[in-house]
């Protein structure tokens, strides 16, 4: 850029600086004129008038940028479980602002430039733009310096202008949108990671800001940004090759606005991408993320690849190739999880819970969990049958059926869980003060769906008068019988693994103790044993067991 090209008809160089440091980026130049000082950098250029400088400040500026905060903040709040690197990091935050250097602030109404460099060049600085300001304030509009005037011809006033670097601030908001995301992801398998989701999703949002700015900053001054590492890196290679480098800038027009392909791939690529995450946030399942993200690369990719053109038909051909492969190696992952994180549960059809007016069977208790956005979830219901019809008059004795659905998308034994089952069934029956008599029966049938499944049933006797858990339970007598099943089997295309107990009273006993006072019903119970009688009915317990394999897998609507 040719200074002298903004220069008015009575504008006139005065002084230059080169090889200073402006706002804590270096080669930057200072060129002062008789109406304005012009400060400068790689990045950008300010000409500032003369008459708006409110004042000027010599003394010591940070050394390090406020940016620096977004690195030691966080870093120290990662490590705040080890003392040492929290205070490094806490340390390093603080040190930030000691850490100073020689300045000039030249300010305005607006905002204010640090100029750093040899204090005596600084002190030279600060004079010639007093003088300046002053003698151009007089009346008689006496051209200033005039005997320390270079003549132009003699003089190159050209500052080369580049742009900023967008890719950086982009990728690090990226990355931070990928870890606050890791976050809420590790958070939906119930661990505490709110904080992480804030921090992470606060950074991705400002080095988003910050990305903005400066390709805002480069549209605005019409210059290319500087390359980023990894582009370097590349040119680099491609410069040992000896390959040409053949910047990728193909656009088209559309209703009169002239747009760049590659562009336009990035912009529909993240709004893919966002609806995605919305939804998935919103229903708390990763099949739309990763549908996002199964149309949005290979929309971006198709950008990358268009946006060579025109180029020789090889360099197309393998930039195409390129592209189709680094799809195939995102979308295919994508594909292979999907079905991973259907949700899947299991239902007892209607026909077979008929409530009081018919088979007396009713669903009393229902609840589904998921964990990891659909990785992982379980289901679990209860049925009963109170053992009265819909009048009010005995109809066998109370049953009642757990189910048990456990859908996680790995290989579960169902001989394990069946061992387990098993082993449940003893310390319930010690919860429920029920003594296992007879280990009656082990065996394997068939289900309504086909699967194979194993089974394990026991008899007992109840030693309390009440069954069941909390809330759902039902009075019997002591010594009543009763009859537990488990059965355990897997579903391997919804990826469950189904577990049903059930539990029925099949007999009861004549109860002697009938006063309703504690004391006087234990007394009788010791001297007069209650009596077995003839009322074993397994009516509900053969439903119970004629039940369990009406169970049928589903995907849920």
């Amino acid at each position: 850029m040719d200074l002298t090209e903004k220069f008015l008809p009575s504008e006139k160089l005065l002084k230059k600086y080169e090889n200073i440091t402006v706002d804590n980026k270096r080669n930057g130049s200072l060129f002062l004129t008789n109406l304005r000082v012009f400060v400068g950098n790689q990045f950008n250029l300010w000409d500032i008038p003369c008459e708006n400088i409110d004042y000027l400040e010599r003394g010591f500026v940070p050394r390090f940028s406020a940016w620096w905060q977004l690195l030691f903040i966080p870093l120290s709040l990662i490590f705040i479980s080890n003392l040492v690197l929290f205070f490094l990091f806490v340390l390093l935050s603080v040190a930030r602002q000691y850490i100073k250097v020689n300045a000039l602030t030249i300010g305005t109404h607006a905002r204010k430039w640090n100029i750093c460099a040899d204090p005596e060049i600084l002190d030279q600085i600060a004079i010639d733009i007093r003088l300046n300001s002053l003698v151009g304030n007089k009346r008689d509009g006496k051209l200033i310096l005039e005997a320390e005037s270079i003549d132009d011809s003699d003089e190159d006033l050209s500052l080369t202008l580049i742009g900023e670097n967008e890719s950086g601030p982009l990728k690090i908001a990226w990355m931070a949108s990928i870890f606050a995301f890791l976050a809420y992801y590790i958070g939906s398998f119930g661990v505490g990671t709110g904080f992480w989701v804030f921090l992470f999703s606060a950074m991705a949002f400002c080095f988003f800001v910050v990305h903005r700015d400066r390709k805002k900053s480069n549209e605005f001054r019409d210059v290319e940004p500087i390359e980023g590492w990894i582009q370097q890196g590349w040119y680099f290679v491609l410069g040992k090759l000896n390959i040409e480098i053949i910047e990728a800038k193909w656009s088209f027009k559309l209703w009169g606005t002239n747009i760049r392909i590659r562009r336009a791939g990035y912009i529909l690529c993240s709004g893919f991408l966002f609806l995605g995450l919305l939804i998935t946030v919103a229903s708390s399942n990763m099949i739309p993320l990763l549908l996002g993200i199964t149309i949005g690369v290979p929309i971006y990719l198709i950008g990358r690849a268009l946006s060579g053109i025109p180029r020789p038909w090889k360099r197309m051909a393998l930039r195409s190739a390129t592209c189709f492969a680094i799809a195939i190696i995102v979308v295919l992952p994508c594909l292979i999880l999907m079905p991973l994180y259907n949700s899947a549960t299991v239902k007892l059809p209607g026909e077979f819970v008929q409530g009081d007016s018919g088979n007396g069977w009713k669903r009393a208790m229902s609840q589904y969990d998921e964990y990891g956005l659909g990785f992982a979830s379980t289901s679990f219901f209860l049925y009963l049958d109170d053992g009265e019809d819909s009048e009010g008059e005995s109809d066998g004795y109370p049953a009642m059926l757990f189910v048990i659905a456990i859908k996680v998308p790995i290989d579960l034994d169902e001989r394990d869980a069946l061992d387990e089952l098993d082993r449940q069934f003893h310390e319930m029956s010690l919860e429920q003060e029920i003594e296992l008599n007879t280990h009656i029966e082990d065996g394997q049938r068939t289900t309504k769906q086909g699967y194979s499944t194993q089974y394990v049933i026991y008899n007992g006797t109840a030693k309390s008068e009440r069954i069941g858990f909390e809330d759902v339970g039902y009075n019997v007598t002591q010594g009543a019988e009763t009859r537990y099943i488990g059965e355990v089997w897997k579903a391997p295309e919804y990826n469950l693994l189904v577990v049903s107990m059930g539990i029925a009273i099949i007999s009861s006993e004549e109860v002697n103790d009938q006063t309703g006072v504690g004391p006087i019903d234990d007394l009788v119970d010791d001297l007069i044993p209650n009596k077995p009688t003839e009322t074993t009915d397994m009516k509900n317990w053969n439903e119970l067991y004629d039940l369990i394999p009406e169970i049928v897998c589903l995907q849920p609507n």
